[in-house]
């Protein structure tokens, strides 16, 4: 036998009940149960085993089923009461093994039927305190899950407000008007814009994307815009403003994985012109008062593949007029796809655009937006951001 408690328990005491109204068959297990190293407790009858629980925390009740006044089924239910993590094992007779099974419905751990095997009875008594321990832990993994979930949940709701803010809001001054939409798929994305007036003639559009979604987009977008925002504040041009993204990108987030496109505006209030670089970004529209759209491509490599010289950034001039409006936007856009999993794309959009300024002469970003998710079956499946600006 000592072999066997060697075998079977460990040097963690456990505290144990034993309950039976038949003093032999009490003693009998008592001396098992003894020769471990848990705390064994013993009841002569129901009523004195329901006192006991009552008043000390048990890890293991044995108990045999056929007890009056109070039955192995009483014992079984004040044990679970107290502690659902009691683990309960029932000793029946042949006879009254469906009712053994009827127990283990109700939360015990298991049945033995007499007359009982001491090894057998040791190993059930070893694999309950180990179900239990076992149960504990999950319950407390459970409960760091949980923990860790709010934290999570609480620190994402933060960095979604404070994203939000750096989200520029609508912006108005004669000869340039300025609407924004953001839809972030998981409520923060690595989509960003800015807005930024020199008040005299310039005013600079800038948006960004940043591959994929969530925190790590997030947060180095907010990184990189930060950067953007000094450079854009000391006039610099859209060619220059990309090599030094680039270059930036490239020195600090190369082992990210991850890449920036990016298409930057420099608006010229007086002469009507507007100066862009785009480095893998979605062509921008320029929908003309007479409803004729040009698409203002990319003329650059992505961000973050590789350093190049300044003289490898190229930026393009066009003149507007009076009534046109200009669409600068993230991929989620045009990736939108219908109940056939087709893809929106640059053709589908130019189509959405002529019929959307028909409907609404001067459109702004959310109305760009709402008539791109009437396309789509399931909603956006990426960020999307549209910076809408009506010149004149």
């Amino acid at each position: 036998m000592a072999s066997l408690v060697n075998e079977y328990f460990s040097e963690k005491k456990s505290r144990i009940l034993l309950v039976d109204d038949d003093p032999y068959a009490r003693r009998l297990l008592m001396q098992y149960l003894k020769k471990t190293v848990h705390e064994i407790h013993s009841s002569e009858n129901g009523n004195q085993a329901i006192e006991q629980i009552a008043n000390l925390e048990f890890d293991l009740v044995i108990t045999d089923l056929q007890m009056t006044p109070s039955s192995g089924l009483e014992v079984l239910e004040a044990a679970k009461q107290k502690n659902k993590y009691t683990q309960v094992l029932i000793i029946t007779a042949h006879a009254s093994i469906h009712s053994a099974v009827a127990a283990m419905k109700n939360g015990a751990f298991e049945y033995l039927t007499k007359p009982l095997d001491a090894d057998a009875f040791l190993l059930k008594v070893q694999n309950a305190l180990e179900h239990r321990h076992l149960q504990l832990l999950l319950q407390e993994q459970q409960t760091r899950l949980d923990q860790y979930h709010r934290m999570i949940s609480r620190d994402l709701a933060i960095a979604k407000q404070v994203q939000s803010t750096l989200i520029p809001q609508a912006f108005d001054i004669d000869g340039l008007k300025t609407s924004m939409s953001y839809k972030p798929l998981i409520g923060l994305g690595g989509d960003w814009a800015d807005i930024h007036y020199d008040q005299d003639r310039f005013v600079y559009l800038t948006i960004v994307d940043v591959t994929g979604h969530g925190i790590a987009s997030a947060l180095l977008v907010n990184r990189i815009c930060s950067e953007i925002n000094k450079w854009i504040r000391e006039g610099i041009e859209p060619a220059n403003l990309l090599f030094k993204v680039n270059d930036f990108f490239c020195r600090s987030f190369v082992q990210t994985g991850l890449f920036v496109t990016i298409m930057a505006v420099k608006v010229d209030l007086s002469n009507q012109t507007l100066r862009f670089a785009a480095s893998a970004h979605p062509a921008a529209l320029l929908v003309k008062e007479s409803k004729e759209i040009t698409e203002l491509p990319s003329q650059n490599m992505i961000i973050g593949f590789e350093e190049k010289a300044l003289d490898h950034f190229k930026e393009t001039e066009v003149k507007w007029q009076q009534g046109d409006v200009l669409f600068m936007y993230t991929d989620g856009l045009v990736e939108a796809e219908n109940e056939l999993t087709q893809p929106l794309g640059m053709q589908g959009l130019k189509n959405i655009v002529k019929t959307m300024i028909f409907k609404c002469p001067k459109p702004e970003a959310d109305d760009l937006v709402k008539a791109v998710h009437a396309f789509s079956h399931d909603g956006f499946e990426d960020d999307v951001l549209v910076l809408a600006a009506r010149f004149g």
